[in-house]
């Protein structure tokens, strides 16, 4: 959901730039402090960058993390499933005896 406002707002103001490109860039320059509107933009773009790495580079660690979690789980259920089976067999190999005892 979060994702989803980033790209609406960074589409926005692409629209808006391509729209009123001088003013926009202008005024932004000027609440920035700097001496000209293409260097506002730069900056902008270059921060928006990091900030997206940095957002893509923490879902890309949650997602490891998980795929661990769900990896290890997985081995301890196929370990429990082949220890059952083996317990399975092992009784039924007895009650096989059993039988052929009687």
């Amino acid at each position: 959901m979060f994702t989803n406002f980033v790209w609406l707002g960074f589409w926005i103001i692409i629209a808006v730039l391509g729209i009123v490109p001088h003013e926009f860039s202008s005024e932004l320059a000027r609440l920035l402090g700097f001496a000209s509107n293409i260097n506002a933009i730069i900056f902008i773009a270059l921060a928006f960058v990091v900030v997206l790495s940095f957002y893509l580079s923490s879902k890309l660690d949650s997602l490891e993390r998980k795929l661990t979690e769900l990896v290890r789980q997985l081995a301890l259920d196929e370990s429990k499933i082949r220890e059952l089976e083996r317990k399975r067999i092992q009784d039924q190999q007895k009650g096989k005896k059993v039988l052929e005892e009687v």
